[in-house]
């Protein structure tokens, strides 16, 4: 059986148990993470990647989910259009699928998973997503991700009707 799972606006109070909304500031104005980015337990050593996520169409399908458990990741479009996040609570180490959640973001609004956040790979909709992607890494990838298949798919479907704006 395939769960169904409606897409929600991003917004910071939504997302908040998750991580931080960036929206765009104001002119002249700067955002600062610095209570809720960076790692710890030995993800001393930052970095920072560009990547290009190929365009998916809704409905989309999730398996399966990742974390980061000793660092924050950040997510920065670059030149994107929309783009999908599926995100989860912990429970006992395993996303909790009661709790999940997706958000259609605008290419405007960048998000900070907080550490250990269950979450789905990017999904860029409408064309190609470039993003920026700020993390800390132990430098060995079996301490900095964790992967866990979902107990049955999420089929993830726009809201009706879907109402977000490019900024």
């Amino acid at each position: 059986m395939t769960r169904r799972l409606l897409l929600q606006p991003l917004t910071q109070a939504a997302f908040a148990p998750f991580g931080d909304v960036i929206e765009p500031p104001a002119p002249g104005q700067r955002i600062s993470l610095l209570e809720t980015i960076g790692g710890q337990d030995g993800a001393t050593q930052p970095r920072l990647s560009f990547s290009t996520a190929e365009p998916w169409a809704l409905p989309l399908e999730a398996t399966r989910m990742e974390r980061h458990n000793r660092s924050s990741q950040c997510f920065a479009p670059m030149d994107v259009a929309r783009w999908v996040l599926l995100v989860a609570p912990d429970a006992g180490g395993r996303p909790d699928e009661a709790g999940l959640r997706a958000f259609l973001a605008r290419g405007d609004q960048a998000v900070n998973y907080h550490r250990a956040t269950w979450h789905h790979p990017v999904r860029a909709l409408d064309r190609p997503g470039r993003f920026a992607v700020m993390m800390w890494t132990t430098g060995t990838t079996e301490q900095d991700e964790e992967w866990a298949t979902l107990a049955e798919p999420v089929s993830i479907h726009p809201a009706e009707p879907v109402s977000i704006h490019e900024g």
